[in-house]
């Protein structure tokens, strides 16, 4: 694979890399110049600690918003090179695993809109998270441990994932006070955090708990509020509300009504589709709801669990065969293992 040079950073305040973790391969859309209105595109980075090699990654909204600009540089080479769909095919057969999803894009079926208003229900009474006093306060954070796995590659060799290893994350309730990432393999990342204010750009892709407490909980009104966040999530305004819902599932502590409404507005997303078999980060079979990627061939999938319906993680899945890569590699896996409100960045439930 060709080497691509290290994306300067502009603006980036310590403790960001952490940030940029969530989900890998969406956004290979428009240059860095139009990152102040959108979404930033897909971004190399140098892993910490290992010389040459490269981590592909992708921007996200899990918390607060990265100040200014992100320099990057795209991955055309990977997805939109000139071959990218002359050796297009579907995933080989095989056993699927947190790395691997075989057959990928002939696994696809209709029943999103019933899977998801069976995740709706359950999501209406879930079991409440650990908290003293009964009452989440503004001064606590919000705490999410997981498992994930990122696509790297060495100099001259194709992408592959990394291996699985704990995150652990806290995000203050209120979004005033500092945050803090660990990741094994790599050093605590601590930043301060400033909520952005309604009307600021990426207010409505906040994770903050008092944020999501604002956010609808009538079925319509949460299908309105996704069309209108979504305008500055991205280019293809469907696949940018897939995308903000999975961001927001995923490393918060949501409102159990505001993820029925938001489980049922997302059924109404037009390309959502089922994947009946799919692995998570901690080695749990279940059925994912996905959307397809056109622009970048990928499928944004969220995993919950078969006979509950409970959400599980997310993963990003390659469905063309690129550059040495295989259709059905998964490029990135992550997994939700426990949620929890504490009184310090740094404790865990």
């Amino acid at each position: 694979m060709k080497d691509l040079p290290v994306a300067p950073e502009r603006e980036l305040p310590p403790g960001r890399h952490a940030l940029l973790k969530e989900h890998l391969l969406t956004e290979i859309r428009q240059p860095a110049a139009d990152a102040p209105a959108r979404r930033a595109a897909t971004a190399v980075l140098l892993a910490p600690g290992a010389p040459g090699r490269r981590r592909w990654l992708r921007p996200a909204f899990a918390g607060p918003v990265v100040a200014g600009t992100l320099a990057v540089a795209t991955l055309a080479t990977l997805l939109h090179g000139s071959g990218a769909t002359d050796d297009a095919r579907v995933g080989r057969d095989g056993p699927a695993t947190f790395a691997f999803a075989p057959n990928a894009g002939a696994d696809q079926r209709a029943g999103a809109p019933q899977l998801l208003a069976r995740s709706a229900t359950g999501a209406g009474r879930p079991a409440a998270p650990p908290i003293e006093g009964g009452a989440i306060r503004d001064d606590q954070f919000v705490y999410v441990d997981s498992r994930v796995a990122w696509s790297t590659t060495q100099d001259g060799e194709p992408l592959k994932i990394d291996q699985l290893h704990r995150s652990e994350s806290w995000h203050s309730v209120d979004g005033t006070r500092g945050g803090l990432k660990r990741e094994e393999g790599e050093e605590p990342q601590r930043w301060d955090e400033v909520a952005p204010r309604p009307g600021e750009l990426g207010y409505d892709q906040s994770t903050y708990y008092r944020h999501l407490e604002t956010l609808p909980t009538d079925t319509d009104a949460m299908y309105r509020w996704l069309r209108k966040a979504g305008t500055n999530y991205g280019e293809n305004l469907n696949q940018a509300m897939f995308v903000l819902v999975g961001d927001l599932l995923f490393d918060s502590l949501m409102p159990a009504d505001v993820t029925a409404a938001l489980f049922r507005a997302a059924a109404r997303i037009p390309g959502v589709v089922v994947v009946d078999e799919a692995v998570d980060a901690a080695g749990r079979h279940g059925v994912a709801i996905a959307r397809v990627d056109a622009n970048n061939h990928t499928r944004d999938e969220w995993i919950f669990d078969r006979k509950t319906g409970e959400y599980r993680g997310r993963r990003s899945v390659l469905l063309r065969d690129s550059q040495g890569v295989e259709a059905g590699t998964v490029t990135s896996t992550a997994a939700v293992l426990r949620r929890g409100v504490v009184d310090r960045a740094g404790q865990r439930p």
